[in-house]
């Protein structure tokens, strides 16, 4: 095999404008501009990314969706009732159920936050497997498969090892010059733009000592590497929190009874909602209308986005934020943050990047970012 090698980035909420205003990455280009995102988090982002599928296709877009036939939780009934209900240990119980779904074979990213646990049964998890590993986004195919199907060794680093641990197995990955294809994925700038906000001087900071990072491993690759081709994105932006909305208590103060008249998952920038009483979605999505920090999703509209599900298993009435208005307290938590994404792709915020040192076919949305990490593994072994 060829000295090549496949140097891959990915920076949680990188977004395109705060990436230029940052200045960190002015040494590598960005000839596409800003690059468009989809509608949801990174649970519809990084899957649509690594496929160039849209969500609706691979089927994940919000963490949970309603599925109280196949939910993981529905077995754990009992446990919740007694020790959460009866109890009041709603600690105790979530730390009991993160641990069940690790033992019953789940490997994808998922928290239960501050789900009300009693509702818990009502859901599924949309990602049950590692989106790092082959076989992550079934039947699709990601670069990781890709590699597999090549023959090309390969590590990803993702969510589960610590930032400064998977930091030094990279540079000791480079070092050994074996693999075709290193791919490292870094929460860290998320953490800071919803802990501190976009423009704060800890956002401009994190962002200066990441690209320090990647310089450092490029340059690393490049005494070890006959070729080095790298790229750096995120999988979408963020934009700056202005407006903080209480929906959970005007939803409550209907009085109607859930889950049995309606059900609804508070997201920090989404309320997803299911009906099953006439009249109550026309009571619901009065409400939601009256609110004036969002407005409710057309069918056409999740269409054109590729959100639209036939079964509605992520809800029937959508509501979204407009762009830096979020909702507290949600099913996220009870404190606001100073960033968040989640907002619309059309919002200049949404807005990710795409950074490299070589020359590529146009890139304008991030469902072209998976597709062109293929093509490069392709060619690495074609080159070997």
């Amino acid at each position: 095999m060829g000295r090549r090698l496949l140097l891959v980035f990915m920076i949680d909420a990188l977004g395109f404008r705060v990436a230029r205003e940052s200045g960190s990455f002015e040494f590598l280009e960005a000839p596409d501009g800003p690059v468009a995102s989809v509608c949801g988090y990174s649970s519809a982002c990084i899957p649509s990314l690594l496929t160039g599928r849209p969500p609706v296709d691979h089927g994940h877009w919000g963490m949970y969706l309603r599925d109280p036939e196949r939910s993981p939780f529905r077995r754990y009934r009992p446990l919740i009732r007694i020790l959460a209900g009866a109890l009041g240990c709603d600690y105790l119980t979530r730390r009991i159920l993160v641990r069940a779904l690790w033992h019953a074979g789940i490997r994808g990213y998922c928290s239960l936050y501050q789900i009300p646990l009693r509702l818990l049964p009502q859901f599924d998890l949309c990602e049950k497997h590692d989106l790092y590993a082959p076989g992550g986004v079934v039947p699709f195919e990601t670069p990781f498969d890709a590699a597999e199907r090549l023959g090309l060794p390969w590590k990803a680093w993702a969510w589960r090892t610590p930032e400064a641990e998977r930091r030094a197995q990279l540079a000791a990955a480079i070092d050994a010059g074996r693999a075709a294809m290193l791919f490292l994925y870094s929460p860290e700038f998320d953490g800071v733009g919803h802990a501190a906000g976009t423009r704060s001087e800890a956002a401009r900071a994190c962002l200066r000592e990441t690209a320090g990072f990647v310089a450092a491993m490029l340059a690393r690759a490049e005494r070890t590497y006959d070729e080095v081709r790298l790229l750096v994105f995120g999988d979408h932006g963020m934009a700056d929190v202005v407006g903080v909305h209480d929906l959970q208590r005007p939803l409550e103060a209907l009085g109607l009874r859930s889950p049995e008249e309606v059900l609804y998952f508070i997201d920090s920038t989404m309320v997803r909602v299911w009906s099953f009483r006439a009249g109550v979605r026309e009571r619901v999505e009065a409400l939601l209308a009256e609110a004036r920090c969002g407005r409710i999703l057309t069918d056409e509209e999740c269409a054109d986005l590729g959100v639209l599900f036939p079964d509605r298993r992520y809800g029937e009435t959508i509501f979204l934020a407009d762009p830096g208005q979020i909702f507290v307290p949600s099913f996220m938590g009870d404190s606001a943050p100073r960033g968040m994404h989640g907002y619309h792709p059309a919002d200049i915020d949404s807005n990710t990047i795409l950074l490299g040192n070589f020359a590529h076919g146009p890139v304008r949305s991030i469902m072209d970012i998976g597709p062109l990490l293929t093509r490069e593994l392709e060619a690495v072994a074609a080159h070997g």
